[in-house]
C-alpha cells in the first residue's frame, strides 16, 4: 500500500513536470525568435545604382535584412556569400515572395559606386543600400544594430571622431551635433571639415533579420551563427504564413 502511494506521488509529480514543459513557449524558428515581433519603420535609402528604395516597397513579402560594410575584412564577405546561396536556392521566389536587402553601416565609404563594385564583383543580385547618416541612424536603431565608429575623441569636444565633422574644435568651445564649434566653425566662420578619414574603423554587432509579410521582425541570425540551409527554412516558413 505504501509503495502504491509512493508510485502515485511520483506519477503525479511527473505529470506536473511534463505539463510545465508542454506549456512552455516553443521556438518557431531555427534562428532566434524575435518575440514579441518588432515592427519595422519605413525608410527610404539609395541602392548601388543610385535609385531610391523604400522598405514599404516590399510589404507583403518576406524580407531578409543584413547589415554589412564593404571594408569589412572577415565576417561580411561570408554573410554575403551565404545570402548568395539563399538567393540561388530561392529561385523564382526571390523577388516575388522574398526580398534580400543589404544595408551598410559605413556610409562614409560605402556610397552607391562602392556598393555597386562590391555587389557586381561578388555577383550579388539584390539591393545594397546606403544614404546619409541621418537617414541610416533610425534604421540601425530600429534593427538594434550595435554600431561603434571610433572609440576616440581627439579634440575632447564630446563627439566621437567617427561622427565629428570638425576634428579641430577649439578647446572649451560649445559644439553642435556635428562636433563643430558654435562660434568659430559654423558656415559663416572658418569651417574645417574632415568627414571620416580612411583610417577610421567600424565595428558592428548585429545579425541578419528576417521580416515577415506584415513588416515585423521575426527571426534573428547572428553573423557568426549562420547556417544557410536553416536560414532558408526559416524564410520558407514565413513565406507559408498567411
Amino acid at each position: 500500500m505504501k509503495m502504491a502511494r509512493m508510485f502515485s506521488f511520483f506519477l503525479a509529480l511527473l505529470i506536473i513536470s511534463s505539463s510545465g514543459c508542454l506549456s512552455g513557449e516553443v521556438d518557431e524558428f531555427y534562428g532566434e525568435d524575435i518575440s514579441p515581433p518588432i515592427s519595422v519603420d519605413d525608410f527610404v535609402l539609395v541602392d548601388e545604382n543610385g535609385d531610391t528604395v523604400s522598405m514599404s516597397d516590399f510589404e507583403g513579402k518576406v524580407v531578409v535584412v543584413a547589415f554589412l560594410f564593404t571594408r569589412c575584412p572577415d565576417i561580411c564577405p561570408v554573410v554575403s556569400a551565404n545570402l548568395a546561396f539563399v538567393e540561388q536556392e530561392l529561385g523564382d521566389l526571390h523577388g516575388s515572395s522574398v526580398q534580400i536587402l543589404t544595408v551598410t553601416v559605413d556610409p562614409w565609404t560605402d556610397n552607391a559606386s562602392v556598393l555597386n563594385n562590391y555587389a557586381s564583383t561578388r555577383e550579388l543580385g539584390w539591393p545594397h543600400l546606403t544614404g546619409a547618416v541621418e537617414d541610416l541612424e533610425p534604421v540601425w536603431m530600429n534593427f538594434d544594430v550595435g554600431l561603434t565608429t571610433y572609440d576616440t575623441d581627439v579634440d575632447n569636444d564630446g563627439v566621437a571622431d567617427g561622427f565629428d565633422s570638425c576634428p579641430d574644435t577649439p578647446e572649451g568651445e560649445e559644439v553642435d551635433n556635428n562636433g563643430c564649434g558654435k562660434e568659430t566653425q559654423q558656415p559663416q566662420g572658418d569651417v574645417v571639415t574632415n568627414h571620416h578619414p580612411l583610417d577610421y574603423w567600424v565595428d558592428h554587432t548585429t545579425g541578419t533579420i528576417i521580416v515577415d509579410k506584415q513588416m515585423r521582425q521575426r527571426v534573428w541570425w547572428g553573423d557568426t551563427d549562420w547556417n544557410p540551409e536553416l536560414v532558408l527554412e526559416d524564410i520558407l516558413s514565413l513565406v507559408e504564413e498567411e
